[in-house]
């Protein structure tokens, strides 16, 4: 792919890593993930720390958006989408299916865009979503912003969203080793948020799993996320190694809400997100 084009007659190029930065001009108020914590992300993935939940993705999936046999083309939409691992999963699954993935991050990115089926996109999820209305077919969120009225607007009426958030066990061994705070009443806020547009889950489904890792995993899931930001590399390895962690907790939430056919609210909303495994 060489680069996109909108019916205004702007052109977007695509980098040579094969996605396209669409905030050229533009620019955002939120700090992208960096290079090495998006490199921290992929060695995380790569080691299956979470692969429960990639598991669990893959069921709920095919359970609320099954794979249509009429030779049509699915369109997915992964807000949020760091490397895309998850996102790949599924599109491995589903050979009819089409991509689009969503992120800040260019280290992200390049790495979601190496599947054939995935057009990766940088963009700010606060802002109005680069797709058209009615045309996605199941929406990932997994610990990101959610701008539940962008996704009702973009999902067909029936479709389903996932959206995944953190429980309060979730990496529970690293919470004095850097690892930053979780608000508070995290699944009660997000079904408050969400309601507004998609009235009640259809699912949901608490993930947890006690995951072995080594010392260079229990950084790298520190500094992965927004601790990413603040913290140093160095330190946090020195604090893991004088705790002897070797273990971690994935604790999560796997909730699922279908597009209803009507309208429901009106004013704008959009969540800041947790920072994406």
């Amino acid at each position: 792919m060489k680069g996109l084009a909108c019916p205004a007659g702007h052109r977007f190029d695509a980098a040579k890593q094969g996605y396209v930065n669409l905030l050229v001009g533009r620019g955002s108020s939120v700090t992208p993930d960096s290079p090495a914590m998006i490199m921290a992300r992929e060695r995380v993935q790569s080691a299956g720390v979470f692969s429960a939940l990639t598991d669990a993705l893959d069921q709920l999936a095919e359970l609320w958006a099954p794979m249509r046999h009429t030779g049509g083309v699915e369109i997915m939409l992964d807000c949020g989408a760091g490397t895309g691992h998850h996102l790949q999963s599924l599109l491995d699954a589903r050979p009819q299916a089409r991509a689009v993935a969503l992120d800040l991050s260019p280290a992200g990115l390049k790495r979601a865009a190496r599947h054939p089926r995935t057009l990766a996109l940088a963009w700010d999820l606060w802002r109005p979503l680069p797709v058209a209305d009615g045309t996605v077919e199941l929406l990932l969120d997994i610990f990101a912003p959610r701008n539940v009225d962008e996704y009702f607007r973009v999902l067909l009426p029936g479709a389903p969203a996932i959206v995944v958030t953190p429980r309060p066990a979730h990496l529970r061994e690293l919470s004095g080793l850097g690892l930053l705070g979780m608000q508070p009443n995290k699944l009660a806020d997000l079904r408050t948020q969400m309601h507004r547009r998609f009235l009640e889950p259809v699912e949901h489904r608490v993930v947890t799993a006690q995951v072995p890792v080594s010392g260079d995993s229990a950084r790298d899931l520190v500094m992965m996320g927004p601790a990413g930001h603040h913290r140093e590399a160095d330190e946090v390895t020195a604090r893991i190694t004088e705790e002897g962690v070797d273990r971690v907790t994935v604790d999560l939430d796997v909730t699922v809400w279908r597009r209803p056919a009507g309208g429901r609210g009106s004013a704008h909303e959009c969540d800041r997100g947790d920072g994406n495994p």
